[in-house]
Order: C-alpha cells, then structure tokens, then sequence
C-alpha cells in the first residue's frame, strides 16, 4: 500500500538528508520481514498491536512495526547489551518463543488465541519479572524482565520514528532547517508554534 507522503517532508527546514532518512522509513516499513523467524515474526506483529494500538490515532491506518523492528535488528544498533541477554537478534527470537511457552503455561492456549485481558497479563508479568517458572522457555522470568523493556521501547521507538505518525502528533523536531543554514526554533513553549511548523494538533497525555 503506497503511502500519503506527509506534508511536513516538503518543508525547506527539513535538510535533504533527514528528509531522505524519513522517506527510508517509511519504504522500510512497507518492506517484509527478513530477520526473524516466521513464527517470531507473526508473533511480533501481535505483540506490536497490543502493546501499542494505532487505531486511536491513525483510524483505518496500520503501520508495520514488527518489520521497522525487523530490519532493525540487523543493522549496528546502540552498541550495547544486557550481559544477561544474547545479542540482538538471538535475544528476540529466544524472547518470542519464551512468550509464546510462558502463554501456554499460564493459559494453555497460544499466545494468539488468548483474550485481550489474558494477553495484558502475560505481558505485564513479563515485564515486570513475576512469570513462573517455565523450564522449556529459553528465557527466565528475569531475562524476561530485561528482554521486555527492549521489547516495549523499540514498539514505541518504532512508531515514533515514522513520519506519519509524527505528523499525527504533531512532531517537529525534523524541521532544525534546510541544507543551507540550521533555522532552529525561537521558542521553547510546547504550545506555541513556529510559523513553519505544520498546523496539526499537538498530542497531550493527560496526567492525573
């Protein structure tokens, strides 16, 4: 499905080269898989939508984040590890697979054929350390901890690094200048815009 380019990637404060960065996103993430395996891969893509639901903000838009995540594996990275993880790309398959066995274990159902509800607690346990134990499971309940907070942020990181959802939220920071001198931003407020910034709504999160 071809894409609508959004607006903000024609600015003249938008350097040639981020604006080619962006427009690879967006073609990476209407590419297939080519790391993961099948399983961990379909797996993936549950996973993405319930840890992070597009609907609320794209409507009938679905972005790929398991293959941004994907294709990400493969490249350099941030250059670090958890000692107590593989790396990167063992580390997600062995992840997958452990949260399909702990699915079984806790449910004794596949990890696709859990509820809503069931799903959010085996994601929460997870996260947070408190899975049983699970001897066929690659991963431990800590190895899982740590495995998880990878898993959430780079859903998050994902979704954030696309133009299209930048738009919808109203995201700016692309916009430092063009190829011949960084423009920057005059003010520091989060509500006032720049007059070259796009007129879209910013997205708050409502706290307390």
């Amino acid at each position: 499905m071809t894409r609508t380019l959004p607006a903000f990637l024609q600015s003249d404060h938008i350097s040639s080269r981020t604006r080619t960065a962006l427009l690879e996103r967006m073609e990476q993430e209407q590419g297939q898989r080519k790391h993961l395996s099948p399983e961990a891969f379909q797996l993936l893509e549950l996973v993405c939508d319930d840890i992070l639901p597009q609907a609320p903000l794209l409507g009938e838009l679905h972005l790929n984040l398991a293959v941004m995540i994907d294709q990400a594996l493969a490249g350099p990275g941030d250059g670090w590890r958890f000692a107590d993880l593989p790396t990167d790309m063992a580390a997600w398959e062995d992840g997958l697979a452990s949260l399909e066995l702990y699915a079984r274990g806790l449910f004794g159902q596949d990890y696709a054929s859990l509820d809503t509800d069931q799903r959010g607690t085996l994601l929460d346990r997870a996260f947070d350390g408190s899975l049983p134990v699970n001897a066929q499971a690659p991963f431990s309940a800590s190895q899982m901890k740590l495995w998880s907070g990878d898993l959430r942020n780079q859903i998050v990181a994902a979704f954030l690094a696309h133009p299209i959802a930048q738009e919808r939220l109203g995201i700016s920071s692309s916009l430092t200048g063009g190829d011949k001198e960084i423009q920057g931003f005059s003010t520091e407020s989060l509500t006032k815009k720049e007059a070259f910034e796009p007129e879209n709504e910013r997205r708050f999160s409502k706290m307390g």
